[in-house]
């Protein structure tokens, strides 16, 4: 099967087929069933919110117009060894564009690098700070190894889980970036952990129907 088309039946799968299909499903339950496994899938775990959290390396979350592109690169049906070929080359990729370069280009120290990193993600006491900086300084690990630790660090993932599943909302059953609201969603989820309450709000929006039909 061609590449692209391989790409593209991964993304209907993750976004189009599978918040589509949940608004067919007899009961909200239903629904909202199919759309939190989803996002706690591990396919989507190590695809989607693995994009996302590389953009959390340069402040920001991905816009939906970046974040389907970017998605494609990892998504297909790949073996073990063909996806984590993928997020190398996406991660190289990633660290050559131009918001990359202007952020860490100029930054050759390793500490400065480091401390950039994790003050940009918002960890800068992590754990593993003194430890990536002697293995740059020590060139035991690429910058890109260092920037891999720490998006997959539990401290990452855990940081940037509930506003992940909040975009990922706006994404799957709108169809576009997140408006103001967002913020209120994050907030709500982590006081409450209610995701069943976030995302019921988006089935029964007045938007989305507009976007999937009823």
């Amino acid at each position: 099967m061609n590449p692209r088309l391989r790409s593209k039946i991964a993304l209907t799968g993750i976004f189009k087929m599978n918040f589509q299909t949940a608004s067919k499903y007899p009961t909200p339950c239903d629904r909202i069933e199919v759309s939190s496994d989803f996002f706690r899938s591990a396919e989507f775990q190590t695809r989607g919110y693995f994009i996302f959290r590389l953009y959390a390396a340069i402040g920001r979350h991905p816009f939906y117009a970046e974040f389907m592109p970017d998605l494609a690169k990892v998504s297909g049906f790949l073996t073990d060894a063909q996806l984590e070929a993928n997020k190398m080359a996406f991660i190289q990729e990633f660290m050559s564009r131009s918001e990359f370069q202007t952020m860490y280009g100029g930054l050759t120290d390793p500490t400065a690098y480091v401390n950039a990193l994790l003050n940009t993600v918002g960890l800068p006491n992590h754990p593993t700070k003194e430890a990536w900086i002697a293995a740059l300084t020590n060139q035991t690990m690429t910058r890109a190894q260092v920037l891999r630790a720490l998006i997959e660090s539990s401290e990452v993932l855990q940081k940037y889980y509930n506003e992940a599943f909040v975009v990922m909302q706006y994404f799957g059953y709108l169809r576009r970036d997140p408006d103001a609201l967002y913020m209120q969603w994050i907030d709500a989820l982590n006081k409450t952990g209610d995701y069943r309450m976030l995302i019921n709000g988006f089935l029964n929006s007045s938007e989305y129907p507009k976007r999937f039909g009823p």
